[in-house]
Order: C-alpha cells, then sequence, then structure tokens
C-alpha cells in the first residue's frame, strides 16, 4: 500500500471514529436517577391455613392450577426489569419494606371505610366465586395507609420519592395513584385530601397477576404521565403529522396512524403494539411497517423508512410487549430544542416537580448560549 493510500485509510478510520463519537455522545443515556421506594407486602401468615401466607391460601374462581406470586419476589423482578428498560437511567432503591399485618381495603358502600380485618380477608378470598366481593366491590384508604406508615412525612422529607403496595386481587386499590400539591391523573383521579406537599406515586400492584401485568399498571402510569407533559392524545382532531406531539408519533399504531403516514406506524401504546387491531393485541402476527428503530436517535426522528416487523419482535408475549415497548421510550441526556421537553421522558415519570425544574434550567441554558 503506497503511502497515499495508507493517509486516505487513516483519515477515513479516524473521520469514522468521530462521527460515531459525535453520534454516541448525541444520544448518550441519561445520567441514572436514585428513586427511593417503599415497599409494603399486604400478605400475612395465617396459622389456621398451616402458617401459610395469603399468596400461598388460595386459588383464582375457576383457574384452581393458578398459583399466586410471592410478593417478595414479584417486587425484586419489578425493581431490576424497570431498571433495566429505563437503559438504567432510573436505579430504585428500596429503602423502607414492610411486612403487612394490616389491610386498608373496605367495601364501596362502607361511607365510615371501615378497613377489613385479617380473618374477613381470608373469608372473602375463600368464598366460591368470590362473590360478595363482586357484588359490592371495594376501594382503598390511601390517606389512611399513608399517614399510618408515616410516607407523607418521608416524602416530603426527601426520605422516599414513591410507594409499591403488593395486595389481594380485589383489594381496591388503582394500578397507579398520585397524591401531593398539584397531583394529576395517572390511570386515577389524583388524590383529593392530600397529607403530603410533594408528589407521591403509589403503585397498587396485586400479587395474583404475573410481571407483566406489573409492568402494564407501570406502563399506564407512564402513559399518563407523558398526556401530562405532551397533552392528551388527539389524533382524531389533527390531519398532519407536523401537528403530532412527539407523545403521538410515539405512540402511533396501524390504527391510528395510518391517517398521518399511510401503511406505517410507530412503538404503539400498551395495549396496542405496531400492527394492534384490538385491546391487548400483543400476539398478532400481522406483518406491519414501523419505524421503532428510529427511536434511538431521539428527539431527531426522521420516520423516513420504516422496517417490517410483527409480534415475533417482542416474541409475541405480554411481558416480551412490555419489555420491547418500555426499551424504546426516550431516556437520554439534554433537551429537545424544538418542544423544550427533556429527551429523558422516564424523569418527568419518576420525579414530575425534578424533571420540571431541569427542564426549566436547560432552556435557560439553551437560551444563553443563543445570545452569544
Amino acid at each position: 500500500m503506497n503511502s497515499k493510500c495508507l493517509f486516505f485509510l487513516v483519515f477515513s478510520l479516524c473521520l469514522s471514529c468521530t462521527i460515531s463519537a459525535q453520534k454516541k455522545k448525541k444520544n448518550e443515556n441519561a445520567d441514572p436517577l436514585k428513586i427511593k421506594v417503599a415497599v409494603v407486602y399486604e400478605n400475612p401468615v395465617y396459622p389456621q391455613h398451616g402458617n401459610k401466607r395469603l399468596h400461598e391460601c388460595f386459588f383464582t374462581p375457576n383457574l384452581k392450577g393458578r398459583i399466586w406470586y410471592d410478593p417478595v419476589q414479584l417486587s425484586a423482578e419489578y425493581e431490576k426489569t424497570l431498571e433495566e428498560v429505563s437503559g438504567y437511567t432510573v436505579d430504585y432503591e428500596v429503602v423502607k419494606e414492610i411486612d403487612a399485618d394490616r389491610f386498608f381495603t373496605y367495601f364501596k358502600n362502607d361511607p365510615f371505610k371501615r378497613p377489613f380485618t385479617k380473618d374477613e380477608v381470608a373469608f372473602l378470598m375463600g368464598e366460591e366465586d368470590w362473590k360478595t366481593l363482586k357484588d359490592i366491590g371495594t376501594s382503598y384508604d390511601y390517606n389512611a395507609m399513608v399517614k399510618y406508615y408515616g410516607f407523607d412525612k418521608m416524602r416530603d422529607n426527601g426520605e422516599i420519592h414513591e410507594v409499591w403496595v403488593w395486595t389481594f386481587p380485589y383489594g381496591g386499590m388503582w394500578e397507579s395513584h398520585m397524591m401531593g400539591k398539584g397531583a394529576f391523573w395517572i390511570n386515577s383521579q389524583p388524590n383529593e385530601n392530600p397529607s403530603c406537599t410533594e408528589l407521591l406515586s403509589i403503585m397498587g400492584l396485586n400479587y395474583e397477576r404475573d410481571l407483566a401485568c406489573a409492568m402494564e399498571s407501570y406502563g399506564h402510569r407512564y402513559e399518563s404521565t407523558m398526556m401530562q407533559v405532551f397533552g392528551w392524545w388527539a389524533y382524531d382532531k389533527k390531519s398532519e403529522k407536523s401537528e403530532l406531539t412527539m407523545w403521538e408519533r410515539y405512540t402511533g399504531y396501524v390504527k391510528n396512524y395510518d391517517k398521518f403516514d399511510k401503511g406505517n406506524s410507530n412503538i404503539g401504546n400498551i395495549h396496542f403494539p405496531p400492527n394492534g387491531e384490538k385491546d391487548y393485541d400483543w400476539s398478532n402476527k400481522t406483518p406491519v411497517y414501523s419505524y421503532a428503530d428510529e427511536w434511538v436517535n431521539y428527539p431527531d426522528i426522521k420516520e423516513k423508512k420504516g422496517r417490517i416487523m410483527d409480534c415475533s419482535e417482542w416474541n409475541c408475549s405480554h411481558i416480551g410487549y412490555m419489555k420491547w415497548w418500555f426499551s424504546h421510550t426516550p431516556h437520554f441526556k439534554g433537551l429537545d430544542p424544538v418542544n423544550g421537553k427533556l429527551n429523558n421522558w422516564w424523569h418527568y415519570v419518576v420525579d414530575y416537580n425534578n424533571a420540571v425544574k431541569e427542564e426549566a434550567r436547560l432552556k435557560e441554558e439553551l437560551n444563553k448560549k443563543k445570545k452569544k
């Protein structure tokens, strides 16, 4: 090889490395956010059932073969999976675990909100077809629970950011719930009389169900938060792709996106994958074009060439789609200069007020640079 060829080869390699480094820097993952969580296991021991815990004592009506899950193990898997799918930009730290004997579930028609006793829960779970629970329905006293364990004070003191409660089926909890000053909808109405000032998110998780269902619950919390950030889905009121928010583009699937980009889709939402035709359509094998691969470049999403995919992308499974969906969510450093929103959407989900402050700080920095 002559010296001239060698020079151009070295130059090309250096240029390639520089471009690669710039691209990597542009899409660098956000710094990890340490999120402190308190976990409550409403899963007491029952001497009358051989000292087994609640999750070991009962079966779901008509599903005698379904074994309920150990909430301690389930919670550990939940923490690990959330961290993984966030690109490790969320670092959950369990700072308090409570092995609870007390419940905060009550019958919906009870104006006094008298909580079920441990023995009442066992009786209702043992009743054929869970008839009383289905006929009357249940609710959950969030305020009483938060005050009892001191979670309101812990949140305001910065000792925790959120709470996970693992409870029995028909425990009356919302999948996710928010309280505090300025609380907003996260798949349930915000708490009317919060005893904390800082925003406190509470996950209501059911150990009758598996990890996929717990991730789906978190997904609805994620969706609600991003609609707080970008506004609610409004596909019907828009006619051009340029009118869509980045959130509407991200959650575009074959049925709602065809209007704006014929034959194409993006990631979809928690219930509807890119090729989804109905709710929970995670095993749909119909091929569809998707721009899913482009979201590693967020916020620079060109949507120029989609790739054909079907449910094999996520192993045609519930848990597979949950992991696939979350893993595509933006989790990068910086600010989108076009809409002024953080490139790390997880920040809004796990610590909304802090995210808004970070958003303002980065906007100020950007404005200063423009003035120079």
